[in-house]
This record gives C-alpha cells, sequence and structure tokens, in this order.
C-alpha cells in the first residue's frame, strides 16, 4: 500500500530525476503549508505573508500536478525553478527577517536542485545556478540601504523556531538530492555491469550455435588446471562436413552445426561439463570425471547423433579422448588429443580413441 502510494505520487524509482523532482515539489508544497498554518496559529506574521504562503502552495501542487499527470516534467520543472527564484526567495527574504531568516539556507537547496534537475540541460543549469548565486546581492544591498522595508520577527524564539523548521526541510532536502544522485550513480552501475556481462558473453560465445567459443576453451581450461581437479577433454570433429558443405549448401551445413551443437550442449547439462566450438565443424568437451566415465559420455553422444532428425539423414563424429595431466600445459594437452582425433579419423570415423 505505501508503496503504491509512492509510486502514485512521485514515479517510478527507474527515472531517479523525475522521481526526486516531485518529491522535492510535494515537500515544497507541504513546507509552505505548514509556515502558513504556523503562522496563522502563532500570529507570527501577517496576513498578506499567509495568503502568499498558500498561494505558493496551491502553485507548487499546480506544477506537481502539470508534471505528474500530465507529462509535462522538463516544462514544469523549469517553471518550478523560476518560480522559486525570482518569487519565492525574495518574498522570503523581505517577510521573514532579511539576512537574519532562513533564506540564505533556502537559496542552498535551490542551487543544488537546480544542478540535479537540470543536470542533462547546460544551458537552464548555468541559468539558474547564476540566478541563484546573484539573487541575494540586490536582496543585501535592499536591506542595508531599506532595512524598513524587511519585516522583522516578533521575538528571538519565533525567529529561532523559523530557522529550525527550515533547517528540518533543508535537511529532508538534501538527502533527497544524495538520494537521487546515488540512485543515478547506482542505475548507471547496473548498466555498465550488465553491458560488460553481455560484451563478455559475446566475446565468449559463438554466435552460430551458442556454444562457448576457443576464447572461453583457453580461458576454462587454465581456470581448471588450477583446481588440480580431474579433467577429461575430448576433441570432437563432424565426419564429411566439407562434403555435406559441398553438397547440400551452406544453409544446410549450418542447421548440422545447429543440431549438432544441441546435442553436446545436452549431454555437458547431463554430465555437469562444458561444450565448445573451437572450429569450423571442430568442438571441445570438457568434463570433470576420469577417462572411463568420460568414454561412456562420449558413447552416449554417439547414440544422440545416430537419432538426429536431419532432412538428408543423420551426421557422424569422430573424437580423441584423453585426460589431462597435472604438468600439462595446455598445447601439449591439444596437440596429443589432436593425434587421437585424427587417429580416430584414419580408423574410419565415426569413432572414439581413447589414451
Amino acid at each position: 500500500m505505501i508503496e503504491k502510494t509512492r509510486s502514485w505520487l512521485l514515479g517510478s524509482r527507474d527515472n531517479p530525476q523525475q522521481y526526486t523532482q516531485h518529491a522535492v515539489q510535494l515537500i515544497v508544497f507541504v513546507a509552505f503549508l505548514y509556515a502558513a498554518a504556523i503562522n496563522y496559529v502563532t500570529s507570527a506574521s501577517g496576513y498578506i505573508n499567509i495568503c502568499i504562503q498558500l498561494a505558493m502552495s496551491i502553485s507548487t501542487l499546480g506544477i506537481w500536478y502539470r508534471s505528474r499527470w500530465h507529462n509535462e516534467y522538463q516544462r514544469m520543472a523549469i517553471t518550478f525553478m523560476v518560480m522559486i527564484t525570482t518569487i519565492t526567495l525574495p518574498i522570503n527574504w523581505f517577510l521573514n527577517g532579511g539576512s537574519f531568516g532562513p533564506t540564505f539556507f533556502l537559496n542552498i537547496c535551490v542551487f543544488m536542485y537546480i544542478s540535479v534537475a537540470f543536470r542533462k540541460n547546460p544551458y537552464y543549469r548555468y541559468f539558474g545556478q547564476s540566478f541563484a548565486v546573484l539573487v541575494p546581492i540586490p536582496l543585501v544591498m535592499i536591506e542595508y540601504y531599506h532595512p524598513e522595508w524587511i519585516s522583522t520577527y516578533p521575538d528571538n524564539e519565533t525567529r529561532l523556531i523559523d530557522l529550525a523548521s527550515t533547517s528540518v526541510v533543508t535537511s529532508i532536502f538534501m538527502l533527497l538530492m544524495m538520494e537521487n544522485l546515488t540512485k543515478k550513480f547506482l542505475l548507471r552501475h547496473s548498466k555498465v555491469e550488465q553491458l560488460s556481462e553481455q560484451l563478455r558473453q559475446l566475446s565468449e560465445r559463438d554466435s552460430l550455435t551458442g556454444l562457448l567459443n576457443r576464447r572461453a576453451f583457453e580461458s576454462s581450461f587454465s581456470e581448471w588446471k588450477e583446481t588440480k581437479e580431474c579433467l577429461t577433454i575430448a576433441a570432437v570433429d563432424l565426419d564429411f562436413f566439407k562434403k555435406i558443405n559441398d553438397q547440400w549448401g551452406h544453409y544446410y551445413g549450418d542447421e548440422v552445426l545447429i543440431n549438432s551443437s544441441t546435442q553436446l550442449s545436452e549431454i555437458s547439462k547431463d554430465t555437469g561439463s562444458l561444450a565448445f566450438r573451437t572450429g569450423g565443424e571442430e568442438f571441445m568437451l570438457m568434463m570433470p570425471c576420469s577417462l572411463n566415465e568420460a568414454y561412456k559420455h562420449i558413447q552416449i553422444l554417439h547414440d544422440r547423433f545416430a537419432e538426429m532428425k536431419l532432412l538428408n539423414g543423420p551426421v557422424t563424429f569422430s573424437s580423441g579422448l584423453a585426460e589431462v595431466k597435472p604438468d600439462e600445459s595446455q598445447d601439449q594437452f591439444l596437440k596429443r588429443v589432436d593425434r587421437l582425433l585424427y587417429q580416430a579419423k584414419n580408423q574410419g570415423r565415426n569413432c572414439t580413441v581413447v589414451e
């Protein structure tokens, strides 16, 4: 219920700029309303001041409404900035003790608000920041030459209450601004991480089959070697693939590769292994098991290949299967398993040679 109400009032947290903008507008609305009520109850200010505060409160609520429900966020943000800098700050200065009142606090808030709300629009940001910096100068000069124009507090206690209340509002305002900046940073950081992960996957995945590629094989081999666990790898090569391409075309050849990769992917999931496409019709199956167990897995893979439903009949593969030795480098192992693979080719294909 609370989350629904917050979403209704402020919008989605996925858009932190608008979310914070609406929160600020509602806080300012409540602050004006609160100030008018306190002034009325305590008689700390005249009716003109109370009416002005009510008018500012209603205007702010109207700005929030147009921004939140009429998709006029940018225009209302500009309107709000102009209202605060050209109307609210000067009025607050004249009616709330001038330099002895809380206007300087509010001016800092306005400056920070402009910096955050118009972060992507430098023209409005620089204009608003300049105005927020320059506005106090003529106000101070007016107070210096015409102190009688400044409405003073009836007593010091009222002044301290006003300053304390403004300090609380200012603190809440600052927290909102910081939350906005933090949320933006986290969203951007999350997007960067997602993009980085997508790029990493793209760099380690074969675009046609979706299997891991040679780069991923090399890094996985190194990582697995460091664990010093049992590791058996099969080098798999489709039989007569060039003939398939020449006879049936590359489109059909791609279909064969995709279906073959599906079988490799499924066997890898069943056995907790990793499947890689390391070349045109060349694959690697990295299995965390003994040589005997790995050989059983490869025999199952042979059976699954024989059952593949392809337009021009099933395809077969030859493979070399070997367990990685503890002191064996990646290059040494690849040469050894390639030798086994070619032995399988020379023995008539559709078989596995083990060492």
